[in-house]
């Protein structure tokens, strides 16, 4: 059986988790671009 890719997994030094595919780098991106934009109308 196939076991999913996980987006995002432990960081190797520090707390918390990472990107680990293109997938994770996508949904930082757009939070990231979500919050420009967000700024710019407000």
């Amino acid at each position: 059986m196939n076991h999913p890719r996980l987006w995002f997994g432990p960081k190797r030094m520090g707390w918390g988790y990472g990107p680990r595919t293109w997938e994770g780098w996508a949904v930082i991106g757009l939070c990231v671009a979500a919050c420009i934009i967000w700024k710019r109308l407000a």
